[in-house]
């Protein structure tokens, strides 16, 4: 991500385990094209440089990777390169297929978001998730991060953040300000709905580790009033409320 003019940087990386249930369904990306005229949201596609083709299940099985799962996300931009991408919220053992799945997504090419007819740079949030059945590995990528939604293989795309729709407003002395002075880290959870044209319609706070720095309301601040590509559930653009994590942490300047 780009550096802020708050003197921190934002990113939605933190490693939080959580369980990973041992059935997943198949679910296959839908096929979007007759959204094309208004909105598309960015996908991983099925060419030789999608993402998951890039995942190597055969290293994985080799470096005895068991089931796993974890999230990441990236800028995906116009011309569908992916920049910046993290990975976060691994579950335990995962080391092998997070290395697998970092180096992937810098070698990928996802096909590119459409708004309002144009190519346009968004945030692509997604879910990797490695299974073991039989000794056979089977992966699955999602467009999303609910963990319902993963739980039971649901068909949905999560609503794409439009960045260059966010304030751009300096928060050091104000809301940032202790955090700063006290070089303090920090995560953000939020819960976003956003309507079937790519509104937001309404955000809150679900959780901020640590509390006392304002990093949930500066975070509010910052995506207040952000456009998004709309969300997607099988097949068609939806009003939906999606969860993500963001981090907050310190720029330090020579």
């Amino acid at each position: 991500m780009k550096v802020m003019a708050l003197g921190l940087h934002h990113l939605g990386v933190r490693t939080l385990a959580f369980h990973l249930i041992a059935f997943l369904a198949t679910v296959d990306f839908p096929d979007l094209h007759a959204a094309e005229a208004r909105f598309r949201p960015a996908l991983i596609g099925n060419g030789s440089k999608a993402l998951i083709n890039l995942i190597d299940t055969k290293k994985l099985i080799e470096k005895v990777q068991g089931h796993g799962l974890l999230n990441f996300q990236c800028l995906v931009s116009t011309s569908g390169q992916p920049l910046n991408p993290v990975t976060y919220r691994a579950t335990p053992g995962s080391t092998a297929l997070e290395m697998e799945v970092t180096s992937a997504l810098w070698n990928c090419r996802f096909i590119p978001a459409i708004y309002d007819g144009r190519p346009t740079e968004i945030l692509f949030l997604g879910t990797a998730v490695f299974v073991v059945t039989d000794g056979k590995p089977h992966l699955r990528i999602y467009a999303n991060q609910n963990r319902d939604d993963i739980a039971k293989g649901n068909d949905f795309i999560a609503p794409q953040l439009i960045p260059g729709t966010r304030k751009k407003i300096s928060l050091v002395q104000d809301e940032l300000g202790k955090a700063r002075i006290y070089h303090q880290q920090g995560v953000v959870e939020l819960a976003t709905t956003v309507d079937v044209n790519g509104n937001q319609k309404h955000i809150r706070v679900l959780s901020e580790d640590p509390p006392g720095f304002n990093f949930g309301r500066a975070e509010l601040e910052l995506s207040w009033g952000a456009k998004y590509i709309p969300g997607f559930r099988n097949g068609r653009p939806i009003e939906c409320t999606f969860n993500q994590y963001l981090w907050f942490f310190q720029v330090y300047r020579r």
